[in-house]
C-alpha cells in the first residue's frame, strides 16, 4: 500500500457485479433431446455460476489474511491499534450485485434472460441501472460500510 500512495486508506470495497444469466429449463418439459447448442449454452452456464460463487469466496477468504497483512505493515512490532485512525484500521468490504437479492421473482426472471452483450434498448439499461441501486442500497454490506463511515 506505501508503494502506491495508499498508507492512509482505512476502507477497502469490493464491488463484484454478477452477469449470470438464467438456465433456460424450457428443455425439461420436452420429450426430445435438447440440441448441441443449447445443452452447451447449459453446462457453459452451470460452469461459470460455479467459478463465481469459488472466486467470490476466495476473496472474502483472502480479507483477514490481507488485513493482517496491512496492520504488521503500518503498526511494525508496535501495538496493532484498531480504533478509528490507529495502524490497525483496516476493514474490507464485498458489495455484491446479484439478481438474486431481487424479491420480485418475475423482475429476477426477466433481468436473468436479458442478453450479455453492449446492445441493449434503452429501457432494459435503465432497469438494469435502477435494479442494481436498489441491490446495493438493501445490501447488508453496504449498510455496513455506511454505518462504519460516520
Amino acid at each position: 500500500m506505501k508503494a502506491n500512495g495508499m498508507v492512509n486508506v482505512h476502507k477497502i470495497v469490493f464491488v463484484v457485479v454478477n452477469a449470470e444469466t438464467e438456465i433456460d429449463d424450457k428443455w425439461d418439459r420436452w420429450e426430445k433431446i435438447p440440441p448441441f447448442g443449447a445443452m452447451l449454452d447449459s453446462y457453459s452456464s452451470i460452469g461459470i455460476e460455479r467459478y463465481n460463487r469459488e472466486t467470490v469466496a476466495l476473496l472474502s477468504e483472502s480479507f483477514g489474511r490481507w488485513a493482517d497483512e496491512i496492520r504488521r505493515g503500518r503498526c511494525g512490532s508496535g501495538p496493532i491499534l484498531t480504533e478509528p485512525g490507529g495502524c490497525g484500521d483496516i476493514d474490507f468490504y464485498l458489495i455484491q450485485v446479484r439478481f438474486d437479492a431481487l424479491d420480485d421473482d418475475a423482475e429476477r426472471s426477466a433481468l436473468k434472460r436479458l442478453p450479455t452483450s453492449f446492445a441493449l434498448k434503452p429501457e432494459e439499461v435503465d432497469h438494469l441501472k435502477n435494479a442494481a441501486h436498489r441491490i446495493i442500497k438493501q445490501s447488508r454490506e453496504f449498510q455496513r460500510l455506511l454505518g462504519d463511515l460516520q
